[in-house]
């Protein structure tokens, strides 16, 4: 018997969440323009209370997504935005959920950011992905931009007044390489994800070559979910969010990292 009720699902977020905060977060529209890492999004969004969700994505489910996507076996070979749908229901069967089951196209990225209240931008490099960043931007709305990085989360969020993604590369670059124009231009200065530019500079060169795809955890993934539903609770309930070219950044093997270090000192000094 299903005994769903929303109050029911969100009660322990009381002591961080208003009763008016936690309605605001409710009727709140958030667009998910890929739903890879965007699955995971709207997972720990529906656990937080969002129950209004675009879910757009063309690609299906594979075996390799499994690591670092809420999928289960059972999704594999199914559309990414639906089987998303899928999971979203079964923590809250009211939520309301338009299913896009295609890539977005720049000329229709306009009228799919005018529906939203927050966009989350996760669409392979190309025109879509500048075109949903520039309307959200047109629209005086929050794009939300994530990468995956080692064993943490890196999120940029523009705004109407921020740099844009444009201004994070250099300029025009070749669709190809707008990652790893990213994480050279940015990840080297940031001490959160040191750990990661280490291992990225070493294997850039076969990420380039084709050799292998380039590496992503799930811990990097649930990382970034989590950076990025906490950006949109911000967004929704009017509080001031760090925007590009500052980024919402967490390290975990670097917090491990460093509390080894810790440990060691202690263990010297007595």
């Amino acid at each position: 018997m299903n005994n769903y009720h929303y109050a029911k699902l969100v009660d322990r977020n009381w002591g961080f969440l208003t009763a008016e905060e936690q309605e605001r977060i409710r009727h709140a529209r958030v667009l998910l323009a890929g739903c890879g890492l965007g699955s995971n999004i709207a997972v720990l969004g529906a656990r937080t209370g969002f129950t209004r969700f675009i879910l757009a994505d063309g690609d299906n489910v594979e075996i390799t997504n499994l690591n670092r996507q809420a999928f289960r076996l059972e999704h594999v070979g199914m559309n990414k935005a639906a089987a998303t749908a899928e999971l979203v229901r079964e923590i809250n069967p009211e939520a309301e959920l338009e299913v896009v089951p295609r890539f977005i196209t720049e000329k229709e990225a306009p009228a799919l950011v005018a529906k939203a209240d927050i966009i989350v931008n996760t669409v392979d490099p190309g025109p879509a992905l500048f075109a949903i960043n520039q309307a959200a931007r047109e629209q005086n709305k929050i794009a939300l931009f994530p990468l995956n990085i080692g064993f943490g989360g890196v999120v940029w969020a523009f705004s109407p007044d921020s740099a844009t993604l444009e201004d994070l590369v250099g300029g025009d670059v070749a669709q190809e390489s707008l990652f790893f124009r990213l994480v050279e231009k940015n990840i080297p200065h940031l001490p959160q994800v040191s750990s990661y530019a280490e291992k990225f500079s070493e294997a850039i060169g076969d990420i380039a070559q084709g050799v292998r795809p380039g590496p992503q955890l799930g811990i990097a993934a649930s990382i970034n979910a989590s950076i990025i539903v906490t950006a949109m609770v911000r967004a929704v309930l009017g509080l001031p969010i760090k925007v590009a070219p500052q980024l919402l950044a967490i390290d975990a093997w670097g917090c491990s990292e460093i509390a080894k270090e810790e440990t060691s000192e202690e263990t010297n000094d007595s």
